[in-house]
């Protein structure tokens, strides 16, 4: 594993929920999404999945994006999408995305055992990847840069 500066151009909606249902949540307003895909320029079939960090117990809800990775800034929105541009530095793991939760520990763990410090103020990002046996999720989360 190792830290990358990353920069992610999404055209998405935006969801707002409990932390608890994002698992039930984020899929169906992706699912949402996806049947308006034509709709979105220079997209790249790279669907990505922004949560804004839970910061502490008290903390029980947040919101999100659901996406199309784009090439290039469109020059028209659809209507109720926002286009974002989210950058940072982030530490990464791809896998299953059945193991989605074991990502997160290995980046966390990694984090922690490279005595970085987590960026707060930043979303933490998934990207999702079809493959032959079903889909892989790359999970980055955000950390404050060198």
């Amino acid at each position: 594993m190792q830290t990358n500066t990353h920069t992610f151009r999404i055209v998405g909606i935006k969801g707002h929920g409990a932390f608890e249902n994002f698992a039930t949540e984020v899929p169906e307003f992706a699912r949402q999404l996806l049947h308006r895909t034509r709709e979105i320029e220079h997209h790249t079939n790279i669907e990505i999945a922004l949560f804004e960090p839970k910061w502490g117990e008290g903390h029980l809800e947040g919101h999100y994006y659901v996406g199309i990775l784009v090439r290039d800034k469109p020059s028209h929105v659809p209507k109720g999408m926002e286009y974002l541009e989210v950058s940072g530095t982030y530490v990464s793991a791809k896998g299953s995305i059945e193991h989605v939760d074991l990502l997160y520990e290995e980046v966390g763990q990694w984090t922690a055992d490279q005595n970085l410090t987590r960026n707060w103020l930043s979303y933490i990002v998934e990207t999702y990847h079809p493959t032959e046996n079903g889909e892989e999720v790359e999970v980055f989360l955000p950390v404050m840069g060198s």
